[in-house]
């Protein structure tokens, strides 16, 4: 297999699809009253089929006395789950806020402790039911699924506000692309937001050539974010791109990209880091560019929330990629232009040194570096390059930091 290095510029958003195999179905904003003797009842009905994998129970009410409260999950087939009886003591609420805004109390098997060991209003962690939910896995996903709160003790009272059920089926799901004679499909099972059994299958001109594991790395933790089928050399031949995503707060992204070569398909993964990356076309060219940004910029000189990454461009020529940015002199402009009005905002300039060491990678890319040192002198005059306590090089010492920098880097 052949690694590609690059760096990226914008940050890939996972979104799942429609028929998504974790759904959240909602009550919305309920006002259920609980009455001392009675069992309330409220439920949803799922219209999606498929075996469950996993199940979770969010759920938001007042009370006089939570420990009075019997709370209980029946599924589709009539099974039922208990997830609280008499826990809670003398605490008024389970979960926090008006009907389905705030935080739930969360039922889940996964992780938690005891609704007995966590303080009111039981939100700081999940909950473990008092039987496990994992009971319900295999059964039947669609139908009508009933939360039932049944009150005890002479004054126990109260309002069922919302609830929600975090339903996992184990079904196959994919994705598919195609452009001319290419088709690809990529299909995979997710659990929980979990992903596993990935399959990429290409066929040409109603041939499989293909039908494996995409490209490493991959496994549990990466999520499919896009399949694209798109001629990126420009030889009318289409590659084949599968986009994945690590599920971190911001990093990371990665694309394996397939294209024909003497009657099968080889592959090459690109790791594009925190940025991600998108297609586009810069040029009358009909091939599009990589446009990315320079992903060793981020954490190079303060901390990633105020780091700031110069844009890159990438060429996509028969399976490697070359780096093209100085071809394109206004998306260059412009990305400088961006960084100058990032640094002129006050979190910025509480920390200036990401910025401009992006913006003067940016005035050295058009040929401007001194631009970019006079910017870094002024900061450094006005002491915006000498924020305390960051572990980082400040002042002086962060301006011969970044000079020898951009010099290693290209710049």
């Amino acid at each position: 297999m052949k690694r590609l290095g690059a760096a990226a510029v914008l940050a890939l958003v996972v979104a799942l699809p429609a028929a998504a195999a974790t759904k959240q179905y909602s009550s919305g904003r309920l006002s259920l009253a609980i009455a001392s003797g009675r069992t309330t009842e409220h439920t949803l009905n799922v219209r999606d089929a498929g075996p469950v994998s996993h199940v979770a129970v969010r759920v938001r009410l007042s009370a006089t006395r939570v420990g009075d409260l019997t709370l209980s999950l029946r599924a589709p087939d009539g099974s039922t789950v208990l997830l609280a009886q008499h826990r809670g003591a003398e605490a008024k609420n389970l979960g926090t806020g008006s009907g389905c805004g705030g935080r739930f109390a969360v039922f889940d098997d996964a992780e938690g402790a005891s609704l007995a060991d966590v303080p009111a209003p039981f939100v700081d962690t999940p909950l473990k039911p008092e039987e496990r939910l994992a009971t319900l896995n295999g059964k039947e996903a669609q139908g009508a699924w009933t939360l039932r709160v049944a009150a005890d003790g002479a004054g126990g009272t109260g309002t069922l506000q919302c609830w929600q059920l975090d339903l996992s089926r184990n079904v196959v799901e994919s994705r598919s692309a195609s452009s001319g004679r290419v088709a690809a499909t990529l299909s995979y099972r997710e659990q929980d937001f979990g992903y596993r059994d990935f399959r990429l299958k290409i066929r040409r001109a109603g041939r499989t050539l293909f039908d494996a594991t995409p490209g490493r790395p991959i496994g549990q933790g990466w999520r499919p974010v896009e399949l694209r089928v798109r001629d990126l050399d420009g030889d009318r031949e289409p590659e084949v791109l599968a986009d994945f995503y690590s599920g971190g707060a911001h990093c990371c992204t990665y694309s394996a990209i397939y294209r024909f070569v003497r009657g099968r398909y080889v592959h090459a993964t690109v790791s594009w880091g925190n940025p991600g990356y998108r297609l586009a076309g810069l040029d009358r060219d009909p091939r599009p560019e990589l446009v990315t940004a320079d992903d060793r910029f981020n954490y190079a000189f303060t901390a990633y929330a105020f780091s700031r990454a110069p844009i890159r461009v990438l060429s996509y020529d028969r399976g490697r990629l070359r780096d093209v940015t100085r071809r394109f002199a206004g998306a260059i402009a412009a990305d400088a232009a961006a960084q100058l009005r990032v640094y002129r905002t006050r979190q910025a300039r509480a920390d200036a040194r990401g910025v401009l060491a992006a913006y003067a990678a940016d005035e050295a890319l058009l040929g401007h570096p001194e631009r970019g040192w006079a910017a870094i002198d002024r900061a450094l005059a006005r002491g915006e390059l000498s924020p305390r306590g960051t572990g980082y090089p400040v002042g002086k010492a962060y301006v011969a930091k970044l000079r020898v920098f951009l010099r290693k880097a290209g710049y």
